[in-house]
């Protein structure tokens, strides 16, 4: 969606690295609500804990999610849809939001349908069937060693869900002319058309659940800003058809380790990878991590270093459960007390904790992959 200052921000690209400042104006350009300290409280007083991704302001901005909390009080209940487009690689920006979101499947005890939009690859990126089939299968596992559950959680892959996704995208595609896609997504005459048709795709799992069961229930999506457009034209489209809006929860980017735009699976050295050595951890935060650190050790221990804006500092914060401890961490490396070159040490050995830890259970899941995908039929049963 273009921006008032000539910038892009779009499901498929962001022009450029974003601040603070940027991401509050952006939400407000979209037409979100910030999520401010009585929301969150709210949130996370019925989660029953607290989450760093609240806390740490990393998910920022909501589409009604005030109502999906009242339905949590009344009793209603909500179900969660968020996905993965399979371009390559898995690297931490792409799993500190599925993170976010298993907190909340796991406090709320809800169903959640996971879109794997292979279709979206092979019509954006041009990349062929059988490189996605491999791709997709590597994302998958990925996603599920962060411990999903299995009766619950509903893989649903675009290019085999054919049956479940087209009728329905039919439905939602009546409603949305070109004049509109190429406003909202800046599509150009001489994109192919499948491209105009995905935001119809990707609209399904939003009004699947009540599709299926004949009664509305109410769809909470955790997403990146950049996945806004397609909502917000969801949001218009649904109670054209019967359905209710869905609800939104976004967050800030993950940027790249050299500190500027987003992680890159076409760029190894700007982001740490699920499959990364302890040895290429270490010599990648080493090496290529933005610090926020000064020039020189002396200077750096009389005026301190600027924490929000350091790659180690900022991964750190989101991966470390002890949140006292990471108030302590970033009270040292303000001071002075703490070098950059420590932190970086600390923070390397934390992240290849992590990611063994998520190594090991992946190749649990390999046995139990099955059990996850998507039937209609196990996810009406999962609403009984």
């Amino acid at each position: 969606m273009p921006l008032n200052d000539n910038r892009e921000v779009t499901p498929w690209e962001v022009s450029e690295s974003l601040g603070e400042g940027d991401y509050l104006r952006i939400a407000r350009e979209f037409g979100a609500g910030i999520i401010d300290n009585d929301l969150r409280n709210r949130l996370e007083r019925l989660a029953g804990g607290t989450n760093p991704f609240l806390d740490q302001g990393v998910f920022f901005a909501h589409r009604d999610l005030d109502l999906v909390l009242n339905d949590v009080e009344n009793g209603n209940g909500f179900y969660l849809y968020t996905g993965r487009g399979p371009s390559g690689k898995m690297h931490l920006g792409h799993l500190l939001p599925f993170m976010f979101t298993r907190w909340l499947q796991k406090s709320f005890d809800v169903n959640l349908i996971i879109q794997i939009t292979d279709d979206e690859k092979y019509l954006f990126r041009d990349l062929e069937w059988k490189e996605l089939s491999e791709v997709t299968r590597n994302n998958i596992l990925d996603i599920l060693s962060l411990g999903f559950d299995p009766q619950k959680t509903h893989i649903l892959i675009d290019s085999l869900n054919g049956s479940t996704l087209y009728r329905r995208a039919v439905e939602v595609s009546r409603h949305i002319n070109v004049t509109l896609s190429k406003a909202v997504f800046g599509f150009q005459d001489s994109d192919n058309v499948g491209k105009y048709f995905f935001t119809s795709i990707q609209s399904v799992p939003a009004f699947l659940v009540s599709s299926l069961l004949g009664r509305n229930v109410r769809c909470l999506i955790p997403h990146a800003i950049d996945q806004d457009p397609h909502f917000k034209v969801s949001r218009d489209v649904f109670p054209k058809l019967g359905y209710l809006k869905p609800s939104s929860i976004m967050s800030k980017f993950l940027p790249s380790l050299k500190g500027g735009g987003k992680m890159s699976s076409s760029d190894p050295n700007s982001g740490i990878f699920l499959d990364d050595s302890p040895q290429v951890v270490r010599k990648k935060i080493m090496k290529y991590a933005f610090s926020g650190g000064r020039d020189t050790a002396e200077e750096q221990r009389k005026y301190g270093a600027n924490p929000d804006v350091d790659f180690s500092f900022n991964v750190y914060r989101l991966i470390e459960e002890d949140q006292a401890k990471v108030s302590r961490i970033r009270e040292d490396y303000r001071t002075g007390a703490m070098l950059s070159g420590e932190l970086k040490t600390m923070v390397a050995e934390k992240i290849s904790q992590v990611l063994a830890q998520l190594k090991e259970k992946r190749e649990e899941t390999v046995e139990s992959y099955e059990e996850f995908l998507f039937s209609e039929e196990r996810l009406i049963d999962s609403f009984q």
